[in-house]
């Protein structure tokens, strides 16, 4: 995976660029290719549904204000560009396919079926549609680097006393609800703080010569390009904490019956943190990199898809436990149940292979094998687990990543694909499986933590 964590991962952007990846064409050092129409076939047909979970409804009005936030942006950016006006060809190209981008993921918006889905698509479209209207603005002097650095400033103050003001209510008869309302909204809200600041600090000097605050943003922000990227990326926060706040809103707006949650999400938070730690300790060590230290076995023999599965769930599950607890209770608790288990995924599948199975992926009709028990998995997972909610939460990343997999080698356009390209891909399947088998005992954990908060 892409990313150390999978929890509220967008991942089919993410994933799609598998289908772009190099080293799947069979060549010359390759002995043994594998047929592309045997991988395409075994790779063929659906996965099940899982969208994560988004347990508020949002207004129409919502949506229809950033739509009309995206047009009004656009409307600001001549159409056509006029020639005499262009400092410079790249910058007219890069507004021209920044407008075409913001109406394409418009349109993507209009389609999308999930409600986090659409919404993300209207920040991204947001995103674009500020690009090209400030890249344009500065190319042609209507837009500062001031302008842009104050809009961001602007965007870190909104967002530190959303995030400061905001209370963890919710119905003490449905603690999970509120779980995952809360970990949305500060999810969105911490997003939105990070887009108000930059990657670096363009008004703290280290010593009494470094250069003014204009001389950093000139140094930081040297081109049209490069305001235009950063004016996006403010535009893309704002969006996000005007969905924080009306999520947050009409989840309050909602509860009839509510009383401050936080300190059930700090009590689960410990016990969870407690029973990550437990299982932690029954894991190799972090910096663990022999294949055989991470299978409990002789690796030969091991597979290449099952040992980079091992290594993502190890080095996953590391990740999570090392999380410190932070100022939201509520995104802990799920990063420990992912954490919780992310860890029982990996002993179980290090269980599987010493104990003799065989889930390498070194043929089609392997392939096809570790995709269809993915499959599985993920249908009993869902049907087994106490909470649909909770479930759907951990497995609708695993479950995006395998479908974008599957396009990627069904897209393949040569004849043959490398043996160790696809087993690298076929990892996802082994990783997922394993992942979804140990999602029904990790949802028990979260919910007699909760109950018992």
């Amino acid at each position: 995976m892409t990313e150390p964590t999978r929890r509220r991962v967008l991942a089919v952007a993410g994933a799609a660029a598998l289908g772009g990846c190099g080293g799947l064409g069979g060549g010359d050092a390759e002995p043994t290719p594998l047929d592309a129409t045997a991988v395409a076939t075994a790779v063929s047909g659906s996965f099940p549904t899982v969208t994560e979970p988004f347990p508020v409804l949002v207004s129409p009005s919502h949506f229809d204000r950033a739509r009309r936030a995206v047009r009004s942006t656009l409307d600001g950016v001549p159409d056509p560009l006029p020639a005499e006006a262009a400092p410079d060809e790249t910058t007219r190209t890069l507004v021209e396919r920044s407008v075409e981008r913001a109406r394409e993921t418009l349109s993507t918006a209009d389609d999308a079926e999930a409600t986090g889905e659409r919404l993300g698509d209207l920040r991204d479209a947001r995103y674009s549609a500020e690009r090209a209207a400030s890249t344009w603005a500065f190319a042609t002097g209507d837009r500062s680097r001031h302008d842009v650095g104050s809009r961001g400033r602007t965007l870190e103050r909104k967002a530190g006393a959303f995030r400061e003001d905001r209370a963890l209510d919710g119905d003490p008869a449905d603690p999970v609800r509120a779980l995952l309302v809360h970990g949305i909204v500060e999810t969105l809200a911490e997003g939105a703080a990070d887009a108000a600041t930059p990657e670096w600090d363009d008004y703290e000097r280290a010593s009494s010569d470094a250069p003014t605050a204009a001389d950093a943003e000139a140094e930081r922000l040297p081109d049209a390009n490069a305001v235009g990227k950063r004016a996006g990326t403010i535009a893309e926060g704002l969006a996000r904490l005007d969905d924080a706040r009306h999520v947050d809103e009409r989840f309050s707006e909602a509860l009839t019956d509510s009383r401050s949650l936080a300190s059930t999400f700090v009590d689960a938070r410990e016990s969870l943190t407690a029973a990550l730690d437990s299982r932690i300790a029954a894991l190799p060590g972090p910096d663990a990199t022999d294949a055989a230290g991470l299978a409990g076995t002789d690796a030969d023999g091991l597979g290449r898809a099952v040992e980079s599965a091992l290594r993502q769930l190890h080095g996953d599950a590391h990740y999570l436990a090392d999380r410190g607890a932070t100022a939201d209770p509520a995104s802990d608790v799920l990063a420990r149940y992912d954490g919780i288990a992310t860890a029982d995924a990996f002993l179980s599948l290090r269980e599987r292979v010493a104990g003799g199975e065989s889930l390498s992926v070194d043929s089609a009709a392997a392939l096809r094998e570790r995709r269809e028990a993915a499959i599985a998995a993920v249908e009993d997972a869902l049907e087994a687990s106490a909470d649909r909610r909770l479930a759907r939460e951990l497995l609708a990343y695993p479950v995006a990543r395998m479908a974008s997999t599957d396009a990627s080698l069904r897209e393949w356009d040569q004849p043959t694909l490398q043996r160790a390209a696809v087993a690298d891909r076929g990892r996802y399947y082994v990783e997922f499986a394993a992942l979804a088998r140990a999602t029904p005992g990790a949802v028990d954990e979260a919910l007699a933590a909760l109950d018992a908060a």
